[in-house]
């Protein structure tokens, strides 16, 4: 990133990820360096090539001439240089972004793969091509437009939705990798200046790159990567900002109150301090946004023994739900598809049971966060089975206790959600003495080191 990205402090500090084609995959598999490819090529093909031509398509900041096309297609024996990574379409499966990391993964992988075909005597370059899910696929496709118009614009916010909805109902594996994806792909197309854009356009897709920023940082954030999170939000703040987008800005504001609260013991005055600084912007915001950032203080405010004002933001925070359907879904991980789900049924129920936990009545907060658990997302789910594992704590039952935590742990170890364990062991630190000879405590015990 830092490559494409060095001349925008926007972009900074989102590691090396870097794009890379089905092509250059091949031709590290095969050990061959740019020059002895287009050496080999004009041997076989004819013409003449140079390797700067290669490194320009491999980042896909040109597309190969006809010549050079059919060339290519002879070259490695296939139909189409789309599954290359290259060409302007039908090539969002051949490429992808990836870290350091992942490319020496996906090289090492291809080598064995070559390896393996040579001694079973089979033919062929090395296998099937860089398998990307159509998820990922889709989130890179305004890669592929040197000119981008308002319908454009329209379907990645569309794209924004759909990439919302796949993480909240598996926050793991590809929806996680699509996510980013996007991310990249919009921060790409806006720093580097080789799409055309109007300045209506361009500030639109500040604000879809924002949203996108921000479902990133979640995805850390839930995977435990709490700095990368923070660099994610940052960037977030800094795109709604040059987008003029102040409802977006308050969601990146409010963003950091979850960085505070997701540390294994919870910054209570740092995601006060987050979300009152959101709440300056409270105007701009939808009614779900306003519930959720009202919902949220009224919990935090709580959490530090402000009975008065946490029941007047909660107040204010049931008055926005209960109105949500006479407004705008929205579009994006900042809508009712995305972080905001939940806010027309279960959450202000979730809420209040959060405020009585944390003013110290968990009885009141028991039952309604077991009718609730059942109707949340997988991320959600998890976070509300760990208050339930304080919460029968504080009752006494160390079988519910016990049980709460190794759901919350389940969850977790199903959808990556790194976060989680952390928290749970954090708990387990205050369990009462004479609790340590019971078998469901044992128990725990072997999965909080399993985990």
């Amino acid at each position: 990133m830092a490559e494409v990205f060095k001349e925008s402090q926007v972009f900074e500090g989102l590691g090396s990820v870097r794009k890379i084609t089905m092509l250059e995959i091949l031709l590290s598999a095969l050990d061959m360096d740019k020059p002895e490819f287009c050496r080999q090529l004009q041997l076989r093909c004819g013409g003449s090539l140079h390797r700067r031509t290669v490194g320009w398509w491999e980042a896909r900041r040109h597309t190969p001439n006809k010549h050079a096309d059919k060339s290519l297609r002879i070259f490695f024996g296939i139909p189409s240089i789309a599954m290359l990574g290259l060409g302007s379409r039908d090539a969002a499966p051949h490429w992808t972004w990836m870290t350091p990391e992942e490319i020496e993964e996906e090289m090492l992988h291809r080598r064995r793969m070559l390896r393996n075909m040579a001694l079973a005597g089979a033919v062929g370059v090395a296998g099937p091509f860089l398998p990307v899910s159509d998820l990922v696929a889709d989130a890179q496709d305004l890669d592929r437009l040197a000119r981008i118009g308002l319908g454009a614009v329209r379907d990645s916010q569309k794209t924004a939705t759909r990439l919302a909805i796949a993480y909240n109902a598996a926050p793991n594996g590809e929806a996680v990798r699509a996510a980013k994806a996007h991310a990249y792909t919009l921060l790409d197309v806006l720093g580097s200046g080789r799409a055309k854009l109007t300045l209506e356009v361009e500030a639109r897709l500040q604000s879809i790159a924002s949203d996108a920023a921000a479902l990133a940082g979640y995805a850390d954030l839930n995977a435990g990567r709490l700095d990368a999170a923070a660099r994610w939000f940052t960037c977030a703040l800094d795109l709604a900002r040059e987008a003029g987008d102040r409802r977006l800005e308050a969601y990146a504001l409010a963003s950091f109150a979850d960085i505070a609260w997701m540390k294994p013991v919870p910054n209570h005055a740092a995601c006060v301090a987050a979300l009152q600084s959101a709440a300056r912007f409270q105007g701009c915001l939808p009614l779900a946004g306003r519930a959720w950032l009202f919902g949220s203080l009224g919990c935090e405010r709580a959490a530090i023994g402000d009975d008065l004002v946490s029941g007047r933001f909660l107040e204010e925070a049931r008055y926005a739900a209960a109105l949500i359907h006479i407004d705008e879904p929205g579009w994006g991980w900042w809508s009712i598809h995305g972080n905001l789900a939940g806010w027309l049924d279960v959450e202000p129920e979730v809420h209040t049971a959060g405020r009585s936990m944390w003013l110290g009545r968990p009885a009141d907060a028991v039952g309604l966060f077991d009718a609730a658990v059942k109707k949340t997302a997988p991320a959600r789910s998890a976070g509300l089975h760990h208050h339930l594992t304080n919460l029968y704590m504080t009752l006494g039952d160390p079988e519910q206790t016990c049980m709460s935590a190794m759901t919350a742990l389940d969850v977790a170890k199903a959808h990556e959600l790194r976060a989680i364990p952390p928290k749970i062991r954090q708990t387990r630190l205050t369990f009462p003495r004479e609790w340590d000879g019971l078998f469901v405590v044992r128990e725990l015990d072997e999965w909080l080191r399993a985990a």
